[in-house]
């Protein structure tokens, strides 16, 4: 802005000469990452890395194309004022950042999803380590593997010390190039998914400025470039209403409809979190209300449509009427139809009979 208010008045530049320019940083990347430094990075993460699983099976709506095409959408939710500042102070308590309690919490929610206690995640760090560089235009952004270990069903304060103790460790060894760790790691690649991590999480926690312009009013608008790198992105940012939540998700793999599901279970959980901090994370909840109601209740209820009076072969023959060609049994790679079943079930009664077996008479199954 400042800038723009001078060159656009014919007047110079009135900020101080950088102490620094970007193609001194680049140097100094190239040069420091080498011999007993870059050994002792690629050691960290190799060692932190060693047997993490190469795919997150989060349950998708659609089967995974063969290649990427990055189209994707976005989910965008709102966290309650209340709910983000008991956050903040549940991260002061436990010695923790905002950015650590509330991956913490997503991890949990990822395996919550998935079913796995192995929890690998891809997160942006800025790279602006030193202060010459805090006034430098240009690309200084890494990522990070953040990985967590559920097993155990630990609570959640136990489980986000352990976060603690590891983004603590990653931010120390932060200067490896990702790129370098792929080359290092040599996982499978595989066209379908981006390696090493397919999730990643973001805390956007910087100040948000207005750009002020002479004679123009500048406004920030939310914008969709209808893209994505992975198959799922959650990033939350500071507002002064609380967070606001963004889940940036693979189109070829989700439907709409889930994300919407996953941002609210994700607000349940960060409710029972800080309801209940010292809870196992494996009953922390995640459901609403509604959502209780419809798996207990709606899909569970006991009241049969069929009259009692009817026995379980008169039911199957009436299957039968209404549905001869579909599936009945399946196992292995042999299927069955009603039709097929109630024909062998017809034949074993006839060979019954013709050996003397009538009414009320016990038989034995061998199974």
């Amino acid at each position: 802005s400042i800038l723009y208010a001078r060159f656009s008045q014919g007047q110079p530049s009135p900020l101080p000469a950088l102490p620094l320019q970007y193609a001194d940083y680049a140097l100094w990347q190239r040069q420091s990452l080498q011999g007993e430094r870059l050994a002792t990075l690629l050691h960290y993460w190799q060692s932190q890395l060693a047997g993490a699983p190469e795919r997150i099976n989060l349950p998708l709506d659609f089967p995974r194309p063969a290649q990427q095409n990055g189209v994707g959408a976005t989910c965008r939710f709102p966290l309650p004022k209340a709910l983000t500042d008991a956050i903040k102070a549940l991260s002061r308590q436990s010695e923790a950042t905002l950015f650590m309690t509330l991956l913490t919490a997503f991890q949990v929610l990822l395996s919550r999803y998935t079913g796995q206690t192995d929890i690998v995640v891809g997160t942006p760090i800025a790279g602006r380590q030193h202060p010459a560089l805090e006034d430098l235009i240009g690309m200084f952004v890494n990522t990070l593997v953040m990985r967590t270990n559920l097993a155990g069903n630990p609570s959640f304060k136990m489980l986000l010390q352990q976060v603690r103790s590891y983004a603590l460790g990653a931010f120390a060894h932060q200067e490896l190039p990702f790129e370098r760790l792929v080359e290092a790691l040599q996982p499978t690649r595989n066209l379908s998914y981006h390696p090493i991590f397919q999730v990643t999480f973001a805390l956007q926690n910087t100040p948000k400025t207005t750009l002020e312009l002479p004679n123009l009013h500048v406004q920030r608008l939310p914008v969709d470039n209808g893209m994505t790198k992975f198959d799922l992105s959650l990033s939350l940012a500071e507002t002064a209403t609380g967070l606001e939540g963004r889940l940036e998700y693979d189109t070829a793999l989700f439907a709409s409809s889930t994300m919407e599901r996953m941002a609210s279970h994700f607000v349940n959980l960060l409710e029972g979190v800080v309801a209940n901090p010292d809870c196992p994370i494996a009953q922390l909840p995640i459901l609403s209300a509604a959502e209780h109601r419809q798996l207990l209740v709606e899909w569970n209820n006991p009241v049969a449509d069929e009259p009692q009076a009817k026995c379980l072969h008169q039911l199957l023959e009436e299957q039968v009427e209404r549905t001869p060609d579909a599936i009945a049994l399946s196992f292995e790679q042999e299927t069955l139809t009603y039709r097929q079943l109630n024909a062998r079930a017809n034949q074993l009664a006839r060979y019954l009979q013709t050996v003397g077996v009538g009414r009320e008479m016990r038989v034995a199954l061998c199974m």
